[in-house]
């Protein structure tokens, strides 16, 4: 399975002195990064034994071979931390990990994929339209590996999916999976998004995130189409099925609107 690290350690050890006092800053700074590369340390250790003992399918063994041939140490592939360092090279293994990505079958495996590709520059269209097509060919209850997809081709999305996403973020059958799928729609600066958007504000799966886009239009650029929206987004509010985040958005949005007024 992928191997995720929280910072519970790293936020324990900077929001409080190990021993009771108060330290100059810069002392306490020195001691506080020298134990904080010490937890990263440990824990890069321990994932690396448990990601060496976690079962592997033939078709993941066969990859972690490929990148070792064209150079790529595979030890971290599948390792995700925002505090712990990797070696894994996400750049160069990306046009090897689009090749393999149709060619896993266990759902884990191809998300993890899928998450090693999310934000790569090096073949960028290429990895978005591989991830299209997992999103299709994955089951349409297989939520966590879906959202997986969605949430890397919002770093990559370009306008040659916009129809994909278009056809993709409005149909219901895959319910919150398509939450990312909203900010990769627009990203993909097609002139349709924004009505898209707006026309998503209704579903309670993802009425948050389609708010949440709309508003990455910008200040200004945002507004005409918050201005259409604002009967939905004020129907938001008094929805009771709307997600707290829905209701954030929602209410975030109307403040920009009154802002301008």
């Amino acid at each position: 399975q992928a191997l995720l690290v929280g910072q519970v350690a790293v936020e324990h050890l900077v929001s409080g002195s190990s021993s009771g006092g108060v330290e100059p800053s810069a002392m306490a700074g020195r001691r506080m990064n020298k134990e904080m590369r010490e937890i990263h340390d440990r824990l890069v250790d321990r994932l690396r034994e448990e990601q060496t003992r976690a079962p592997k399918s033939p078709e993941w063994r066969k990859l972690e071979s490929e990148l070792q041939a064209n150079g790529v140490d595979p030890t971290d592939l599948g390792i995700f931390s925002s505090v712990v360092p990797t070696t894994f090279d996400y750049e160069a293994a990306a046009p090897i990990l689009v090749r393999w990505l149709p060619r896993l079958r266990d759902p884990v495996e191809k998300e993890m994929l899928a998450r090693s590709l999310t934000g790569v520059k090096a073949g960028r269209s290429q990895a978005a339209r591989a991830i299209v097509a997992a999103f299709r060919n994955a089951d349409i209850e297989a939520e966590s590996e879906k959202w997986a997809y969605g949430n890397a081709l919002s770093t990559l999305a370009d306008d040659e999916i916009a129809d994909d996403l278009l056809e993709l973020v409005l149909d219901r059958r895959h319910g919150r999976a398509r939450q990312m799928l909203c900010d990769a729609l627009k990203r993909t600066k097609d002139p349709r998004a924004p009505d898209a958007l707006i026309d998503l504000i209704d579903d309670d799966d993802i009425a948050g995130h389609a708010i949440s886009a709309l508003r990455s239009y910008g200040p200004k650029s945002s507004l005409q189409h918050l201005r259409r929206a604002r009967p939905k987004l004020e129907a938001v509010l008094k929805r009771r099925t709307a997600s707290p985040l829905a209701k954030r958005q929602a209410q975030k949005a109307l403040e920009r609107l009154t802002a301008s007024s």
